[in-house]
């Protein structure tokens, strides 16, 4: 089995999560309603995924994620939540949580996020992550020598002129090494270059 801890304030949702995963391999070890108790329960429980609310009061679930990374706890982290400013969305995206789920949608999408966390893959809501993109390739990304390229070529553009290799490109936007070779192949067609370290210079003369 593997062993959840749920930090919800919303009794009801709670409720819910564990009734959905009933009958499923997964088992919840423990469930919080206080962020501000969540990082003593992970450590007294030591279980293989958390899944919290994002407006936990007393810690938040983004700020107890970033606290469990900055002591090397690399555990899976789902971040459960009913709405989600865009800023926020952005934020833990580029924090790197391991999942991040609506909570509407949750009856049909938290097993599937927690299947792939638990194999060390990441799970983003698609509109969620396609603002977190957006963002990070830029308006001025639209224009000019990259305005032909895909959202997603722009944004894996954007990544190899930071010096981000493949694992780490396909880790941040969770999909495989191959898709992210794939859209890298096809950037280097469009924009007439033949290496990394060409797109490397490319972004630097952008920048």
């Amino acid at each position: 089995m593997i062993r959840l801890l749920i930090a919800d304030d919303h009794a009801i949702i709670a409720t819910g999560v564990a009734a959905l995963l009933r009958g499923t391999d997964y088992e919840i070890v423990r469930q919080l309603r206080d962020g501000g108790q969540a990082l003593d329960a992970i450590a007294e429980e030591q279980p293989d995924i958390v899944i919290l609310d994002e407006r936990l009061p007393g810690m938040t679930g983004l700020e107890i994620f970033r606290a469990l990374r900055a002591t090397g706890d690399n555990r899976p982290v789902v971040l459960l939540t009913g709405t989600l400013p865009e800023r926020r969305a952005i934020e833990a995206i580029e924090a790197g949580v391991n999942g991040l789920v609506l909570k509407h949608n949750a009856p049909d999408r938290l097993i599937h996020c927690l299947d792939e966390v638990r194999y060390g893959r990441r799970w983003i809501e698609q509109h969620l992550l396609q603002r977190a993109l957006d963002h990070a390739t830029g308006a001025d990304m639209k224009s000019g020598p990259l305005e032909k390229l895909t959202a997603r070529e722009r944004a894996i553009v954007q990544m190899v002129g930071d010096n981000l290799r493949t694992r780490a490109i396909a880790e941040k936007l969770g999909i495989s090494e191959g898709t992210v070779k794939v859209h890298l192949h096809n950037a280097y067609a469009k924009l007439g270059v033949a290496s990394r370290v060409e797109i490397v210079l490319m972004m630097r003369g952008l920048a």
